[in-house]
């Protein structure tokens, strides 16, 4: 069993997820396996992959560890991907960085030693930043904190999040109708679905952003039609972990930032944001 299981799910990117697996090869704690989802419909990967694992063999030794390399084929549809990386995984701690992020040489090393100080929780999700150091996800004001309800959409994202394998029948299981190529109207949200499900069964989880993963600054969603679908996988989530307040809170500053472009001139980003309201309004009281 590796103390790490790294499942990342890709599609259509090469020179991205270049950047990822380099910083993997950096990594001075080595006892990972890294199970890549590949969602492709050609063998672009097949290649790079190989080269890397050869490589990264190369380098490993009985003192540093050993990486195992495992790469599955998938049909699109992130959250498809991710539970066929869980089935194939045996670490005792689970991420899933995306395949546009990058680790820090000690990020693995800093994440082991986390967990084991603290014994008590199952979850840690770590701050995110751009190649300048800019703060690319995870804006939440506290800089270290317990998950909640109240914070999880702002503490936590995929890349950034750690797991400790759970014991017994806890499930680790996320929402295939759930995310990015799940071919519904809920275009997001299975990350934090993961987490609430972890969370309602007791785990604990904690918002550390003095460590954090490389990611570059993106917007979520660039035109109408993704942010409604963005919008409507939160309020998927909302509803199905019962949370109309938290949905109210959000649909208002939706609106409410909405109406600041508007004054701002900016009627296109206005337009995402009222979608992206309307879409999380649509999906909570749908069936």
């Amino acid at each position: 069993m590796h103390r790490f299981s790294l499942i990342v799910a890709t599609i259509g990117r090469t020179d991205e997820f270049s950047i990822l697996l380099r910083s993997l090869a950096e990594q001075t704690m080595r006892d990972f396996e890294l199970i890549v989802v590949d969602q492709n419909p050609d063998d672009r990967l097949s290649p790079l992959v190989e080269e890397w694992a050869s490589k990264v063999g190369k380098q490993d030794n009985k003192e540093s560890g050993q990486i195992q390399v495992k790469h599955l084929r998938c049909l699109p549809g992130v959250s498809r991907a991710r539970n066929l990386g869980l089935m194939h995984s045996s670490g005792e701690i689970l991420a899933f960085p995306d395949d546009d992020c990058w680790y820090h040489p000690d990020t693995l090393h800093n994440v082991d030693t986390w967990f084991r100080k603290h014994e008590n929780y199952g979850i840690l999700s770590l701050g995110c930043r751009d190649e300048h150091g800019r703060i690319s996800g995870n804006r939440w004001w506290e800089a270290e904190c317990d998950l909640k309800w109240t914070n999880i959409f702002r503490t936590s994202g995929t890349c950034c999040c750690f797991v400790r394998r759970p014991a017994g029948m806890i499930p680790l299981y996320f929402d295939e109708s759930l995310g990015p190529g799940a071919g519904t109207n809920f275009g997001a949200g299975e990350d934090t679905d993961f987490l609430l499900t972890l969370m309602s069964y007791g785990i604990r989880g904690r918002f550390y952003s003095f460590l954090y993963v490389g990611h570059p600054c993106r917007n979520g969603y660039d035109n109408v039609q993704r942010a409604k679908k963005y919008g409507g996988g939160f309020g998927r989530v909302l509803a199905k972990h019962s949370l109309p307040f938290l949905c109210l809170g959000l649909v208002v500053f939706d609106f409410t930032r909405a109406m600041l472009r508007i004054i701002l001139g900016d009627r296109s980003r206005a337009a995402q944001l009222l979608a992206h309201g309307q879409g999380m309004i649509q999906a909570y009281f749908s069936r």
